[in-house]
Parts: structure tokens; sequence; C-alpha cells
């Protein structure tokens, strides 16, 4: 029972479980396994998972005696998780927006580095639609602000970065194609953040491989959209961020995988993020290329790509690092 403490019928055995203080649990934080308190003598069922957490009711708890929590022992990833996300730290928005998405890149990073290593849980994703939200904030106050996105020189990292800079060119380009939308705008950036989810079922020494794959490493790599879609089927995550999770590598004349769907079968949120893949995929350091200019990659696209990508999403680019980073005007 969420909140509210009630006696179950059969009382856990103590042995069984392992203490949480209650001290430590954050406010708006989401915990994911079942939460008990004691009552005279007995522990009870106060919260079941997945829970989220108020500030008010971390005060009351407190206020009335109960400063330890207990689960049970085999929960015990789980609790790991979550005390690895609550120390993830939270993003100052009092800091300029070209300052502040730097802040936001190392944040989502660690988040990513947690995924790779641990299963997905509802507090991974309620950490990744809070992240979501501060992209989105940062990106709306100065569109701008994209440009100063920075590169990495080892390219080992670019797993964990470049998602979050997917999210950002890709809202970027969503605002200045004149989308205000928040909440559609927060499932733009939900879906690039964990977009390449499924990588995580496959080593990385196959993803960050120097030289080429072989065909059954390339197989493997084609199936992460799949892999990551089947992580996130029994989530709460709407229409929007499954399909880029999925189609992310799908073509606009049908060339992409998984699916090889065409430009009328794909979400307008899609071909953002495709292009958006693309884009930072170019710009970035990588164990098998070395990283070119922002204009270099949009030369590239130009010339070669553009059937294949949105010509919206191109042209939004162009416009957006060419100096003049203003949303267009009703």
């Amino acid at each position: 029972m969420a909140g509210v403490s009630m006696q179950t019928l059969n009382p856990p055995n103590k042995e069984n479980m392992a203490s949480l203080p209650v001290d430590t649990i954050l406010d708006n934080s989401t915990t994911d396994f079942d939460l008990y308190i004691e009552v005279n003598n007995s522990l009870t069922l106060y919260g079941t998972s997945p829970y989220k957490w108020t500030k008010g009711e971390l005060t009351r708890l407190l206020a009335v005696g109960h400063t330890t929590l207990y689960y049970f022992s085999a929960d015990q990833p789980k609790v790991e998780v979550y005390k690895k996300l609550i120390s993830i730290p939270k993003i100052d928005r009092s800091i300029p927006p070209l300052q502040r998405i730097q802040n936001i890149t190392d944040t989502a990073a660690e988040l990513m580095r947690i995924l790779y290593d641990y299963p997905l849980t509802p507090a991974s994703l309620s950490k990744g639609r809070e992240i979501a939200d501060e992209i989105v904030q940062c990106v709306g106050e100065d569109i701008a602000c994209v440009g100063a996105l920075g590169k990495l020189a080892n390219h080992d990292y670019y797993t964990y970065y470049h998602s979050v800079r997917m999210s950002a060119y890709a809202l970027a380009v969503a605002l200045f194609l004149s989308e205000k939308d928040e909440e559609r705008l927060r499932e733009l950036s939900m879906g690039c953040l964990f977009h390449d989810i499924g990588k995580s079922r496959i080593e990385l020494s196959v993803i960050n491989k120097p030289g080429a794959l072989t065909e059954r490493e390339w197989q493997l790599m084609r199936k992460h959209p799949e892999f990551g879609f089947s992580m996130v089927e029994q989530s709460l995550l709407s229409v929007v961020p499954r399909e880029v999770i999925m189609h992310h590598h799908e073509r606009l004349d049908g060339s992409g995988y998984p699916h090889g769907l065409t430009e009328q079968e794909l979400l307008g949120e899609v071909r953002i993020a495709a292009f958006a893949d693309v884009f930072d995929a170019l710009t970035s350091n990588r164990a098998y290329q070395v990283s070119r200019t922002r204009y270099e990659a949009l030369d590239l696209i130009r010339f070669t790509m553009l059937n294949h990508l949105d010509k919206k999403a191109y042209r939004a680019m162009v416009e957006i690092l060419g100096g003049e980073g203003k949303l267009k005007k009703e």
C-alpha cells in the first residue's frame, strides 16, 4: 500500500531483511523495491514498488519516530542502483544555459554508466525523466546553448555522452521548427536519452571496437533497437520514446533498420531524433573515426545523406549553428 502503513497477513522475518535509513531517501526520488516499517516489533508493508517520495512524507516519518525502513535482502542490487542514482547531483538552473548544458551532459553520462552496469528500473527511468526536463528547460531558454556541447578526446566515453548530446540537438531542432508543447518535447528528450539502451546488452568491446566489425558483430549491433524496445516494453514510457528507441536507425528512403520504414511511416519526432543521432555521431571521436567539425558534418549530410534524413531537421541545424540561434517567429 503506497504511503499508508498496513499490517501484512504474514509479516516478513527480519532476518531476511536489510535496513535503509529514512534520512538517506531523497525528496522526489523513486524507490523500486518494497519497503517496510517496524510497528509493535513486527514489520509492516509501507510502500510498494515503485514508490515516489515527497519531502513532507519523509518529514512525517521521522517526526513519528520511524527512522529506518526495511527491504528484502534479495533486493540489494536495486537498492545499490537507487543509491547511485540519488548520488547524481541536481542541476542548478541559476547557471546560464551555455554552462548549464555542459553540467547536464556530465549528469546524464553518469546515468548512462549506471544503465550499462545495472538493469533498467523505474527509478532509473524516473531519473531519466528528471534529466529530460532539465534539457528541455535549458535548450528552451537558449537554443544556441547546443553550440557549447563539448567534444571528448577519448572515444570510450562516446557511449555515455552521445545520448544527451543527441537529445539537446533534437530539442533545438524541434524548438526551431516551432514545437511548443512541453510534454512532446519531454517525450522526444526521453526517447533520445534512452535510444541506445539496448546496447547495454552488447559487450563494450564490440561497441568500442577500433576496427571493422565482423558480420556476426554487425548483426548483433543492428539488434540494439529491438533489445532496447524489449527493455522498456513493460515500462510506463509513452509511444514517442518507444518509437525513438525502436526506429532511430530507420531512414526516409526505407534503407534503415530494423524494419525498413519510409518517411510516411515514421513519426516526426523519430525523424528529428534520427537526424540528431547521425549529426552527433559525425561530430564525435569514435573508435573507428576522427571527429569532424559541425560544418564538415553538415556538408557531408548535405551531399551524401540528405535523401536518407529529414531535410527540415537539416535546415534547422544549419540555421541554429549559423550564428542566429533564434526561434522562428510566429
